[in-house]
């Protein structure tokens, strides 16, 4: 309890984990122990201007730790801003192994998006159900994590990204299904309903458009 209590304090403000621990004895216990820093919330911690060298101080006390999300946010780094795509995705893999939900999505979709043929049709379906696919998005395009636009894309990305075909359920049977058939988003809007090969081109479409403002500078050179 005292492990989520304080991992919570650190991500909304960088200055009251500090306080925590000096006014806490019970808190200052647990701010030193290496499992803190591996299980600590990083993906939503946020970058106080004023505390920036705290802020890195965590970070990267977390990373060395093997905090998932930490490896996580160093793999997005590498590869959207960094452009070293093999290096990325092997972080990117590993924090999804070690638990990190949001890797896995990301995992998982990266490889779908890499799977584009010269039709622009993917094929490698990930192992996720069509409500978790829209719980993502929902995450991905929160405020908390997008909006970060100052970069350029790796061009073996966009190449990808530009390869895959947006449209294919204008083509599709399910598209022409007569009465059309709709299904409920996490939202409570409804869509018209797609078969598997239209829902995974488009969420892969989306995806490369989207993914890409979750990525941020990564403040520690380790």
């Amino acid at each position: 309890m005292l492990h989520k209590i304080l991992s919570t304090v650190a991500t909304m403000n960088i200055r009251d984990f500090g306080s925590a621990r000096i006014a806490f004895p019970g808190f200052n216990e647990v701010g030193r122990e290496d499992h803190f820093y591996r299980s600590a919330n990083v993906i939503y911690l946020n970058d106080w201007v004023d505390e920036v060298s705290a802020v890195r101080t965590f970070r990267l006390k977390c990373y060395r730790s093997g905090n998932p999300e930490a490896i996580y946010l160093r793999g997005m780094y590498e590869f959207f801003i960094l452009h070293l795509v093999d290096e990325g995705r092997e972080k990117i893999h590993l924090a999804g192994e070690r638990g990190c939900e949001l890797a896995q999505f990301v995992d998982g979709m990266l490889n779908l998006a890499f799977s584009v043929d010269h039709r622009g049709i993917v094929h490698n379906y990930p192992a996720f159900t069509r409500q978790h696919v829209y719980k993502m998005f929902q995450i991905i395009c929160s405020w908390q994590l997008s909006g970060h636009w100052d970069y350029d894309k790796p061009g073996m990305f966009l190449y990808v990204a530009e390869r895959i075909d947006p449209n294919v359920p204008c083509d599709c049977w399910c598209s022409n299904i007569d009465p059309p058939e709709f299904e409920v988003s996490l939202d409570g809007s409804r869509s018209r309903l797609k078969c598997d090969r239209c829902l995974w081109n488009c969420a892969a479409w989306d995806f490369c458009y989207q993914i890409h403002l979750t990525a941020r500078t990564w403040p520690i050179e380790d």
